[in-house]
């Protein structure tokens, strides 16, 4: 699609993605709003009109005026959505481009997390850690990151700096600790971690200084998720119907942290939908969320947000190329 800016909307109740020419009658054919809430998934090899799809869908909740989310890990979706933003939707629009080192987003994913959600940002940081790194995970390590991670969420300006230094910084370790909360984490810190011998501490901390110490030690990476007040508020953007556009091509960031960066982005989506459950259901405006080559972000937490995203009017459209891309808990979602 060239710009489309003087095309009119096809139906704002309808998204059109096909055409039917049954008995040489060619009719127009779509998903309506409410059967949307339901997700939608689109699978299928290169070449069989995935992207066409998705950019036609795109387009069109941009110019109905929804609240929209694209998250692409090649930077080519990204661009499209940019070329469909009419004129009058640019001061809505949000563009996340990693890459861009003069001019960084800022974004914590532990900033001011609802004590009833901490639990979903714990799970959704270890699993795309445990997924991007798979083949050296091990239970000691997710047990004693995941303990780091709750700690920080309740250390007012806590970023995800702090995984580092809580392990390794005793002075620091301790005033996390005072102020904590939750028996459960305060115990393991000041009973249990404390009482390992030096060795043992030492390799219990190496895996997570090895494997999120070099996410961390990318300055590109650091800019973003280091400092503590975020640019972006996530539920301004779905209550005010923004566009967010993410652009986390992996030629300009990494892979590793592509995958990461999604992940958090989504989580971050999950937790400021869920968050207007102060709002009755009947005034919960749609967002859609387009998440391009979805395997990438797709982590064990994914799961519950298919499950629990309907109800918050959080519609996902799910792409990629193959179901076995996909781990089993994702697949029975």
């Amino acid at each position: 699609m060239d710009s489309q800016e003087t095309k009119p909307p096809l139906n704002p109740e309808i998204d059109f993605f096909g055409e039917t020419n049954f008995r040489g009658i060619r009719k127009k054919f779509g998903i309506r709003t409410d059967d949307r809430r339901r997700h939608m998934y689109l699978i299928g090899k290169t070449g069989v009109g995935k992207s066409t799809t998705l950019e036609s869908m795109i387009y069109q909740d941009i110019q109905n005026g929804h609240g929209v989310a694209v998250i692409d890990p090649h930077g080519d979706l990204a661009s499209k959505a940019l070329d469909f933003i009419p004129s009058h939707r640019v001061n809505d629009t949000i563009y996340f481009d990693p890459g861009d080192s003069e001019y960084p987003i800022s974004f914590n994913i532990l900033e001011r997390v609802d004590p009833s959600q901490r639990h979903l940002v714990a799970s959704g940081l270890i699993g795309v850690f445990k997924k991007i790194w798979a083949d050296s995970w091990g239970p000691r390590l997710e047990y004693v990151l995941r303990n780091a991670i709750l700690a920080l969420l309740e250390y007012p300006g806590a970023t995800l700096l702090g995984i580092m230094r809580i392990l390794v910084d005793k002075e620091f370790r301790e005033g996390v600790t005072a102020g904590l909360t939750d028996p459960v984490v305060k115990s393991f810190w000041r009973d249990e971690f404390s009482r390992y011998p030096d060795r043992f501490q030492a390799e219990a901390i190496a895996p997570i200084q090895n494997k999120v110490g070099q996410f961390l030690s990318t300055s590109l990476i650091r800019n973003i998720v280091g400092q503590v007040k975020s640019t972006i508020n996530m539920r301004e953007v779905i209550d005010q119907g923004k566009i967010l556009i993410v652009n986390l091509s992996k030629g300009k960031v990494g892979e590793d942290a592509s995958a990461l960066l999604g992940a958090i982005i989504v989580t971050k989506l999950q937790l400021a939908a869920m968050s207007r459950i102060d709002v009755p259901e009947s005034q919960r405006k749609d967002f859609y969320l387009y998440v391009d080559e979805f395997q990438n972000f797709a982590t064990e937490s994914f799961a519950n947000i298919l499950s629990e995203a309907r109800k918050y009017h959080l519609d996902l459209i799910l792409s990629h190329q193959y179901i076995s891309q996909l781990m089993e808990e994702v697949q029975d979602a």
